[in-house]
């Protein structure tokens, strides 16, 4: 264990550098011309934050949650809405977004709560119905409503994009995430994902626990609303439909139910293989063909390595890092090879091809890593270590 000056040491230069980074990654962002790339950074990580918040009550709470996009909505409508009414050209802009996020999180933990107080009580599928209806009522009450724009949506009169806001609200996700887990009160909610009837016979309130993981996830969806409705100026129903909850669900998913640093990275990768993926060049049939057939082949070979495969010298890691090499260099002699046969010669657009690309990235993945990413684990050079087979390694620092 470390002792607490480590600790908060080690913290406070997490900090730190995470705050230069953002800086840094400000004035990057400011130094480009291209606007879409500016806002590919801050959609990234408006999702990092979305995906953590959730994962705090579906990995961490062991909950299943399934309508985070509401209350990602209920905080960009809240700033757009108050924006439109009150703000005034000579008001400060970063001021008035750093109260506006302030807002869309109070509204956005206010219908937290009211959805959680009633519905907490559930677990499992029936909960996942009442939060995914949940979303649906929210979205259907603002496609009726004229001073929400109806299903047109609305306008922010402010729009103020800033890469350094967003960095600071993931942080600040982040943190308070790892900090709950680091703390006595943290052992509460990961009882209750463990084992809800023995936490319940151990004295933990699991309303209570259910609730506050649920109020504090829907607050930081509602602040990153509120980034969002000021980062695009315009806001719309459609923007929060029923596959961005599913999205957000699975990169929690492929990160690692309860690791910070999975649902962190999955969240990054997520969303910019698709968005990435629009500039794809166009592809031959043949290539695509043999691409697949060696993913067949790689990852049956991969599946039974890991099954199978119990020598400690080489690590299993680096059996499966060499299959993948192997696996990467048939792909490509095997696309190239059956790319000049006459029948697979036609092109496909490559643009096309970018959801079929991430849903078999998703495939691929949950078949060779279900627990996700890093399963419960966060990154840590003792977990690097452990993964290749080093003995005689300190304690792993793990989410749970």
């Amino acid at each position: 264990m470390k002792s607490p000056a480590k600790f908060w040491l080690t913290r406070i230069v997490s900090v730190v550098l995470a705050i230069v980074g953002a800086f840094a990654a400000q004035g990057a962002i400011d130094g480009m011309k291209n606007s879409f790339v500016a806002l590919l950074f801050v959609l990234a990580g408006l999702y990092v934050t979305l995906a953590v918040s959730l994962n705090l009550i579906n990995g961490i709470t062991g909950q299943f949650s399934m309508g985070h996009a509401a209350f990602y909505m209920i905080g960009a409508y809240t700033a757009a809405l108050i924006t439109k009414l009150a703000w005034k050209s000579q008001m400060n802009p970063m001021a008035w977004v750093l109260l506006m996020i302030v807002a869309g999180a109070i509204t956005a933990a206010l219908a937290g709560l009211l959805v959680g107080i009633p519905s907490l009580r559930l677990r499992g599928d029936y909960l996942a119905v009442v939060t995914l209806g949940f979303g649906e009522i929210v979205k259907i009450i603002a496609k009726n409503q004229e001073v929400l724009g109806k299903a047109y949506g609305m306008n922010n009169p402010l729009k103020y994009q800033s890469i350094f806001l967003v960095v600071l609200l993931a942080i600040l996700c982040i943190a308070v995430c790892r900090n709950l887990l680091k703390t006595a009160h943290g052992l509460s909610f990961l009882a209750v994902r463990e084992d809800e009837i023995a936490s319940a016979a151990m004295g933990v309130n699991l309303t209570k626990v259910k609730v506050s993981a649920f109020v504090l996830g829907s607050a930081f969806a509602g602040a990153a609303g509120a980034l969002y409705s000021h980062g695009l100026a315009f806001v719309s129903p459609e923007s929060f439909s029923m596959d961005m909850s599913f999205l957000i669900v699975t990169m929690v998913v492929l990160g690692g139910t309860g690791s910070i640093t999975g649902t962190s990275i999955a969240a990054i990768v997520l969303f910019l293989i698709p968005e990435k993926l629009r500039d794809l060049s166009n592809v031959k049939m043949g290539m695509i063909v043999g691409i697949g057939i060696a993913l067949i082949i790689t990852v049956a070979l991969i599946k039974r390595a890991q099954d199978h495969y119990h020598k400690s010298s080489p690590p299993k890691a680096v059996v499966v890092i060499g299959l993948t090499i192997a696996g990467i260099m048939l792909a490509a002699g095997l696309g190239a090879g059956l790319a000049n046969i006459p029948g697979l010669a036609a092109e496909v657009a490559g643009s096309k091809l970018r959801t079929v690309l991430l849903a078999v990235t998703l495939v691929v993945l949950m078949l060779l890593r279900p627990q996700g990413i890093f399963g419960h684990h966060e990154f840590s050079w003792s977990w690097v270590q452990k993964v290749l087979g080093k003995k005689n390694v300190p304690n792993v620092e793990v989410a749970a």
